[in-house]
Order: structure tokens, then C-alpha cells, then sequence
């Protein structure tokens, strides 16, 4: 079954905007962008870039099926412009979610998009695990974040603001 990443109704097209934050209103509902509310941003994009980016809404909005036809697990969103290719999973927990946002949803999403889209065709490859309560994580994962760029070929960030160059 052929998964489309690119739905127009879970995408809000060319933010030019040099900073801008990333919302998860959670209850089923999907991610957005949001240029004013910054105490409801989730993440923080400062596209330092100047490019054009498109951002899609993942989770509740693209279908991720298993095989046996539940609900997949999916990360939040993702950001496409200028060459860059970004997953985001968003968080608002206190302890132990690291390891479901990288291992479950990030990477069940990249393994999804390879396998209905040529990654390979972005030249910058990131994935952002992103929590509201730890907006700079105070323990370096180094193993963790090198496993998942050697599987991948995508870089791993466990921070809550995400830098375009």
C-alpha cells in the first residue's frame, strides 16, 4: 500500500517566516504552525536559511497502517524545503520518552517514508525528538543519536529548537 507524505490538507505550503513554533494541541489532533502563541510551542523553528519550507502534519493526518490494518506508530510532522528534509516528534513529558519518540515513532516513520519516497534526493537529513519540559536535554546520547545516523543515514537532534542553515 502505497503511503502519500505529501497530502495537501495535512501541509501548510512556503513559511518564509524566520522563526516560527511547531504545536501539538494532542486529542487526536494534528500538529501546526503557529508564528504568535510562543507558550504553546512545542518546538522552535529558526529557519536561518531563508528558503521556503512546507510543513506536514503526520501523526492524525497521513494514514500509517500495519499490516494488519491498525494505526501505525508515526511522529508528529515533518519539514521539507531548500534541500532539508526534517522529522519532528513532539513531546510534553517528564521522564522516559527518548527512547519511544527515536525508536518507535521517528524511526517507523522514516522507515515508512524510504519505503514510499526517495529520500535520498534531500541532501540534509534530520530528525528531531523535541520536549516542551526538556528543551535542552542535559544528557548527552551520542550512542544513541550515531546507531540511528548509521542506520538512517538521517541525523538525530534531541532538542526542542531546530536550526535550518
Amino acid at each position: 500500500m502505497d503511503i502519500d507524505f505529501f497530502i495537501k490538507q495535512c501541509q501548510t505550503e512556503n513559511i518564509t517566516a524566520e522563526r516560527f513554533g511547531i504545536c501539538d494541541p494532542g486529542n487526536g489532533e494534528k500538529a501546526f504552525v503557529d508564528y504568535e502563541n510562543e507558550e504553546f510551542w512545542t518546538a522552535i523553528v529558526e529557519n536561518r536559511s531563508g528558503n521556503s519550507l512546507n510543513f506536514t502534519a503526520i501523526d492524525n493526518c497521513v494514514e500509517i497502517r500495519r499490516p494488519d490494518g491498525n494505526m501505525d506508530n508515526r511522529c508528529d510532522a515533518m519539514l521539507t524545503g531548500g534541500g532539508h528534509i526534517i522529522f519532528i516528534e513532539l513531546k510534553d513529558q517528564g521522564k522516559d520518552w527518548i527512547q519511544h519518540a527515536v525508536e518507535e515513532q521517528l524511526q517507523t516513520t522514516i522507515n515508512h517514508f524510504k519505503a514510499n519516497h526517495n529520500i535520498d534526493s534531500y541532501r540534509k537529513r534530520s530528525a528531531y525528538a523535541c520536549n516542551r519540559r526538556h528543551p535542552q536535554f542535559q544528557y548527552a546520547r551520542m550512542e544513541l543519536m550515531n546507531e540511528f545516523r548509521s542506520r538512517n543515514n538521517v541525523r538525530l537532534n534531541i532538542v526542542n529548537t531546530i536550526v535550518i542553515k
